[in-house]
């Protein structure tokens, strides 16, 4: 019984910890998160603000401001995610406290019998006889043993009565914080409602003003396709022509096909850079990704669709671009109309740095990670927009991946 007991004294503390432990996780991911998005907010509202003097409404403004409401949404479910978690937090500790008082009333109770009956047997010689009284050796040695023990068991029982009522000091203290975090909580959660309907109602009115010109609209839609497809176009030129210098040759001679080998320096460089996943600096110091990569839906046109191979950071004007690992520039491009784009070697990878104004690299430079590149060029918005693209180099095949995964969390 007594076994039985135990066991289940241990299971309960295994799963008391071990879901203290999941508690804790889950509000660091919490707070941890909310930090990371009121930065971002922090961010687009500086973009915003930035758009704003130009005094007149863009596609660019367009794309930050739904960025912010994007951050501003995931904001607001976070709070309502942190509330639900500290009144989870209020229901726990309030049936800890009334556990904690139970524990502590019945452990009272045991200790004043035991006090009671110390008081009434503490004449020494009550022990001597007690153990006189024995019928042999065995039978004193037993009696003295629980002597001593009644002795210690009173010492532990003392200790365990002081102990619950610390914890249920720290509980009831826990109580007063968790309820006086889950008001300033609700007060973030209020503020941050507000600021999403304020956000709102500015994408409607910009998004108005672009929609007054249907014709406009469309020959600036136009005219970004042709510059993307420009850029585009332009970029896989220039990774072909480089593969090109490296394909296998057949030597006139033994009419045998040359197999190309990369550097040992190369490969390890591949390596390191595959290894950088998810832990790569952006190509610029602060900013908000406002196009991702891959197919997707305009924010305006609906039926519009744009294809990216990178992902688009607009950032601050004239921001200066930086490259993103330990590399060799294979090629610089002028773009006529769409300024100016490098491409960095990193063995099996090549990064691609666009919209650039001016650069300060030229083709055979090495680069060491956050080495300037260049500087963008600011748009009609008064922002400017880095575009980032990543290569998979394989053999004579070439592709662009997400460069999102690649990249350092913000």
């Amino acid at each position: 019984m007594k076994n039985n007991i135990k066991i289940s004294l241990l299971f309960c503390l295994f799963f008391f910890i071990t879901g203290g432990i999941n508690h804790a996780q889950s509000t660091k991911t919490l707070k941890k998160r909310e930090a990371r998005l009121k930065r971002q907010i922090k961010q687009t509202e500086s973009l915003i603000n930035q758009t704003k003097k130009t005094q007149q409404a863009t596609l660019s403004e367009l794309a930050i401001i739904n960025k912010q409401i994007n951050y501003r949404e995931e904001l607001s479910n976070n709070l309502n995610n942190q509330i639900k978690q500290i009144e989870t937090d209020i229901e726990n500790n309030s049936e800890e406290i009334i556990a904690l008082t139970n524990q502590l009333k019945k452990l009272k109770i045991e200790f004043k019998e035991m006090v009671r009956f110390a008081y009434k047997n503490r004449n020494k010689d009550f022990n001597m006889l007690y153990l006189l009284a024995s019928s042999d050796i065995n039978e004193a040695y037993k009696r003295m043993k629980y002597i001593n023990q009644y002795a210690e068991n009173r010492k532990l029982q003392a200790k365990e009565v002081k102990h619950t009522q610390e914890r249920l000091a720290q509980e009831n203290e826990q109580l007063i914080k968790n309820k006086e975090e889950k008001l300033l909580v609700i007060d973030e959660a209020k503020s941050t409602k507000e600021s999403f309907e304020k956000d709102k109602a500015y994408q409607q009115k910009v998004l108005a003003k672009i929609n007054t010109n249907q014709s406009s609209l469309q020959q600036k839609l136009n005219k970004q396709k042709q510059e993307r497809d420009k850029i585009s176009k332009a970029i896989k030129d220039a990774i072909k022509k480089e593969l090109a210098k490296t394909k296998p040759k057949t030597n006139p001679k033994t009419n045998k096909t040359e197999t190309f080998k990369q550097s040992p320096e190369a490969k390890l460089l591949g390596k390191k850079f595959i290894e950088n996943k998810g832990r790569l600096p952006w190509p610029v110091n602060k900013g908000t990704v406002t196009r991702r990569f891959g197919k997707q839906q305009h924010s305006v046109v609906s039926t519009a669709y744009i294809e990216n191979n990178g992902v688009d950071i607009s950032t601050s004007k004239s921001a200066s671009v930086r490259v993103v690992f330990d590399g060799t520039v294979t090629s610089v491009l002028s773009i006529p109309g769409s300024g100016k784009a490098v491409i960095v070697s990193h063995g099996d990878y090549r990064t691609v740095y666009a919209n650039l104004k001016e650069v300060s690299v030229k083709t055979g430079q090495s680069l060491k990670t956050k080495d300037k590149i260049g500087v963008l060029i600011t748009n009609s918005a008064g922002i400017s927009e880095s575009h980032f693209e990543i290569w998979r180099i394989s053999g004579g095949d070439m592709r662009p991946v997400n460069p999102s995964p690649w990249l350092i969390k913000r």
